[in-house]
């Protein structure tokens, strides 16, 4: 092997690296997005059970 294969050789593997930093860095946004939005919709929810359960207990009482 020649220094220029060598060479051509590291800097494939560095773009494939580079490659899948990038993937990684992409996926692990959409998580943190993903569970952003799990929170408000939870947020959301346990304010509509309080709504409701507020609502029964005037009807009750």
């Amino acid at each position: 092997m020649t220094n220029n294969d060598a060479v051509t050789r590291i800097d494939a593997a560095i773009r494939r690296i580079e490659v899948a930093l990038d993937r990684r860095a992409h996926h692990e946004l959409a998580l943190r997005e993903r569970h952003h939005a799990l929170r408000l919709e939870v947020a959301a929810t346990i304010v509509e059970i309080d709504r409701t359960t507020a609502g029964a207990a005037k009807d009750v009482g």
